[in-house]
Order: C-alpha cells, then structure tokens, then sequence
C-alpha cells in the first residue's frame, strides 16, 4: 500500500476538547503547491475558550462565528483529500494518509475526529508524532551542528529549517496558522529525518 505524507495542523478555542473546546482552523499539506486551510464557524459563546487559547492563533470570536460550519468544511476538506488522492490514482479504500505534525496524534487528531469526522475517515491511525523524533534526539544526546541540543532545542531547529524552507520558496511564514503549520511540519519531517 503506498503511504502518503500530509502535514496537519489544527487550532483550537482552548486545548481541552473534553471541557467543549473546538476546532477553529484546519490546515492540511501535500507539498507546497498542495495546501488546504479554511476557518471553522461557531457561534460567539457556543463554545469553551480561554485566553491563552485564542491568543495563540490570534483568530477573533468575530472571524470564528463568519467563518463556514463545520460540516461544509468537513466535507469541502475530505472532497479536496478525494481528489488529491484520485490526481495519484489512489482511491481511498484504504486510510493511506499519514498525519504529520508536532503532537498531532494525540491532541489535532482527536478534534479533527470530532468536528470533521469525513475527513478523519480518510487518515490513517498511524500517525508521524514530530516531538518523538525531539524528545527522542534529546534523550539520546545526539549532536548536530556541533551541539547536543535537549529536545525543545531540536523542535527550535527543525522549525528554523522549515521557515528557511518556506522563505527560501516565497511561502509566507505565519506561525500558528493551520495552513502555515501543516506546511512547517512536512519541512520539519526532512530535517528531523536528516539533520545536520
């Protein structure tokens, strides 16, 4: 079965799903020139957030409640999976998607499952964890460049590689933007899997 890499990223009201946070923004990525993002719409007071939550991605109540429901999204994001998938000649009998990203299994995962459940229906349950391969490196005392960086210094490392990426290709750098991230961790993935 041919696996296929897809950089996700996710931003939410707050980080507990279980006290009714919710998905606000959803970014996926194939590859540069693949990329999908869109704004998730909810009511203003509908949903938990907190102020360390909303600052991260700086998104406004304004902006969450114009944005499009859930289900359109969920449905326009797994049609735009559907036709990645068929423009390989892939169909999707198979969950041949793999998420990537920085504590994507256990935390993007779970709202993405949630709140887009058609989309979630085409991702593989395997999933590329990018802080194992830091805390991994960490633990290990492995050196780059000269230093054995601890594991936060690795994630620092991998993220400054995918921002010279982004530069290097005229991609915006925007941190805590879904679209943005999900692109910053397939770049963080090449330099992870080889870092020097």
């Amino acid at each position: 079965m041919s696996l296929i890499l897809l950089g996700l990223d996710g931003e939410m009201s707050c980080s507990e799903l279980s006290q009714g946070a919710v998905l606000v923004q959803i970014g996926l990525a194939l590859s540069p020139t693949e990329r999908f993002s869109s704004l998730l719409g909810f009511e203003e007071g509908s949903y938990f957030a907190t102020e360390k939550g909303m600052a991260a991605h700086g998104i406004s109540p304004a902006a969450i409640a114009a944005a499009p429901r859930p289900a359109e999204v969920d449905a326009q994001a797994a049609a735009w999976l559907i036709d990645r998938l068929a423009a390989r000649g892939l169909g999707t009998d198979a969950k041949r998607l793999v998420p990537v990203g920085f504590n994507v299994g256990a935390f993007d995962l779970p709202f993405v499952a949630a709140y887009l459940p058609s989309t979630y229906e085409l991702l593989s349950r395997r999933v590329i964890d990018l802080n194992a391969f830091c805390l991994s490196y960490g633990a290990s005392g492995r050196a780059v460049g000269g230093s054995v960086p601890k594991w936060s210094g690795w994630k620092r490392l991998a993220i400054s590689y995918a921002e010279a990426k982004a530069t290097e290709l005229g991609i915006e750098v925007a941190r805590h933007d879904a679209g943005y991230d999900a692109l910053e961790a397939l770049f963080a993935l090449e330099f992870l899997n080889d870092p020097r």
